[in-house]
């Protein structure tokens, strides 16, 4: 057997082309076996690469029964999901809660509706966190350290920073505390969904991933409805509701991030108190079995720089960007666009921000359910945008004002886009499959959902409140193009599907082995 020049390991089971005897044959043949290109000729028997056909995640483990795999999954599910969720949705709500802020008095006591102020301070943010994603994009740190011990000190020091943001009396100070959040919050989203991952199997994880963003969608609205109560202490001790806002919830995010670290559970290969070494053999070798990806291979340089020629990540990253785009725009503007555009109050602007998000979280479960059901993930994620930029143009250009029909409005723009970031994570990883390139494609993925940031603190300008014209037709725009790109991966993904079942080659160098449209 022959080891592949690729830089990912080898898979156990599957053997290389036979080589010719020729220098510039073996020198061909090694550029091909990159590639996932199988030669077939006389000296080749095609039915070697057949002989290990991975992507089947169903055989049964002797040693566990049907029963007991299930119970232990749905233990993992449990363990897993709902402190990641939960800490996830606070990092969440701590980044977006400015526009909900804004409206409780701070655009006046910060002089915030000063010129370009406020974009500034959104802005600030992404440059930071895209910055330090960029840096994060090995995971380096977290397998080192442990998944428990970094996730919570990454939560722990963005909540310490949210309560300082309660005590700032400039917009400058505001928008330090910005950058530093962007700093720490840069490392929480890769490391989750890169734990994630790496327990469940390719058509498992759509539905985890789901479940996961699912938890922070539901705070997400619940965020407005706590916003305005907290907003109610105005003048308890001499402070502004808008301060409570901040100080409140990053207490409560530094208290959740420490009770994480005594839950989260490592990679399974190193879950040795979580897992007996029964069902950790259990968890690493159906995980073998599906991508060939239990056990994680080092990250270097030149693995990096490797996986990072492979154009597909920079869709995904664009249909990332897509994807927070709307959404970033959702929670930074919809306050003020109830506010300025329709005539309500800060305090109905800050309620009617939350029924949205409950639609939003039962179109992301069913979607994501739909998703591992059919192993689908393009169409899915392109049908969501497609609405999602309908959405956004209803919700800035529908004339009615009546409180149902601005949910309604609402429904349609937050409603679909909350899937998306899940729904193009899960894209991804479906079809990734070595530790290394999952970590560099989950933080240039993730590069792209903090662009999209970047892109609507821009676009988005208050000189144009509150029809947003600029950044309303940008987000269109980007959602086409999304699409677009998408529907031409799904193309590219299919014939190298059908090539791979007529014996022409192989999937990421895995006989058997295939891509997810």
């Amino acid at each position: 057997m022959t080891r592949p020049a690729s830089p990912e390991r080898e898979r156990p089971g599957i053997h290389s082309p036979v080589m010719t005897s020729h220098e510039s044959g073996a020198a061909e043949l090694q550029a091909d076996e990159e590639r996932g290109v199988v030669r077939i000729d006389d000296k080749t028997d095609i039915s070697e690469h057949h002989e290990v056909v991975k992507g089947d995640a169903s055989a049964v483990d002797g040693d566990l029964s049907q029963a007991e795999q299930k119970k232990l999954i749905r233990r993992i599910d449990l363990r897993l999901l709902p402190i990641l969720g939960v800490m996830y949705s606070i990092s969440l709500i701590d980044r977006s809660n400015l526009g909900l802020a804004l409206v409780a008095g701070m655009q006046q006591d910060l002089g915030l509706n000063i010129g370009n102020r406020y974009t500034v301070v959104v802005l600030v943010f992404f440059v930071a966190y895209i910055i330090l994603t960029l840096l994060h994009r090995k995971n380096l740190v977290l397998p080192k350290v442990g998944a428990a011990n970094w996730l919570s000190f990454l939560g722990i020091s963005f909540g310490a920073i949210l309560i300082g943001m309660g005590f700032t009396y400039s917009w400058q100070t505001m928008a330090v505390c910005r950058v530093l959040l962007g700093v720490f919050e840069a490392g929480f989203l890769p490391g989750c969904t890169y734990l994630i991952t790496c327990w469940y199997t390719r058509f498992e994880v759509g539905k985890r991933l789901s479940t996961f963003w699912l938890v922070s969608v539901i705070a997400s609205g619940f965020a407005a409805l706590l916003a305005y109560a907290l907003s109610l202490l105005k003048g308890h001790q001499g402070l502004n509701g808008w301060r409570w806002i901040f100080i409140i919830e990053g207490a409560f995010t530094m208290a959740i991030c420490l009770l994480g670290r005594f839950i989260i559970i490592d990679f399974p290969t190193k879950a040795t108190k979580f897992l007996s070494p029964v069902e950790r053999e259990f968890i690493i070798s159906r995980l073998e079995r599906d991508s060939g990806n239990a056990e994680e291979d080092e990250v270097t340089l030149y693995k990096v720089l490797h996986h990072l020629r492979d154009w597909r990540l920079y869709i995904w990253a664009f249909n990332l960007v897509a994807t927070t785009l709307p959404g970033y725009a959702y929670q930074y503007f919809l306050p003020i666009i109830l506010r300025d555009g329709m005539g309500y109050t800060g305090t109905q602007a800050q309620l009617l921000s939350a029924p949205p998000y409950v639609f939003a979280a039962i179109v992301c479960y069913i979607s994501g359910w739909i998703g591992d059901r059919f192993q689908i993930r393009g169409p899915i994620v392109a049908v969501h945008q497609a609405l999602t930029a309908i959405g956004m143009l209803v919700t800035v250009y529908g004339k009615s004002t009546g409180a149902r029909n601005v949910t309604d409005m609402d429904n349609l723009g937050i409603g679909f886009v909350q899937f998306c970031v899940p729904g193009v994570l899960a894209f991804q990883a479906n079809n990734i499959t070595s530790h290394s390139k999952r970590a560099v494609a989950s933080a240039t993925c993730l590069i792209g959902g903090g662009i999209g940031g970047v892109i609507a603190s821009v676009v988005f300008m208050a000189r144009e409140n509150p029809h947003y014209t600029t950044g309303v037709w940008t987000t269109f725009a980007v959602c086409m193009v999304s699409i677009s790109l998408i529907l031409g991966l799904d193309l590219h993904l299919w014939r190298q599907n059908k090539a791979a079942k007529a014996g022409r080659r192989m999937n990421e160098g895995m006989a058997g082995w295939m891509y997810t449209l």
